[in-house]
């Protein structure tokens, strides 16, 4: 698994870059295989806490975009969606 993780005039700290490191580890087991490769974005725009995650496995492409009022509430808002639209297309790499 390869993630990218970027954070744009948004300061973070290590325990944040665990907690994603953690959630996509999880999500990498339950529905993509070793080589996928993940791109996690965050910025403030307006107040607004803004995350993105990019992911690339087997031939296929994946973007989620979420947006509340604190970063922790986006982590969790991007794992969903990410899970939910791998799982709506059918992709699962332990199959």
């Amino acid at each position: 698994m390869n993630l990218e993780i970027t954070f744009r005039h948004l300061e973070h700290t290590e325990a944040i870059d665990e907690k994603i490191k953690d959630k996509v580890s999880k999500l990498k087991e339950r529905h993509f295989t070793d080589a996928v490769t993940f791109q996690w974005t965050s910025w403030i725009e307006h107040d607004d806490h803004i995350t993105t995650l990019k992911a690339h496995d087997k031939g296929k492409d994946f973007f989620v975009k979420a947006s509340a009022d604190n970063l922790y509430k986006t982590i969790d808002m991007i794992i969903n969606k990410m899970t939910a639209q791998v799982e709506h297309h059918g992709v699962h790499s332990k199959h």
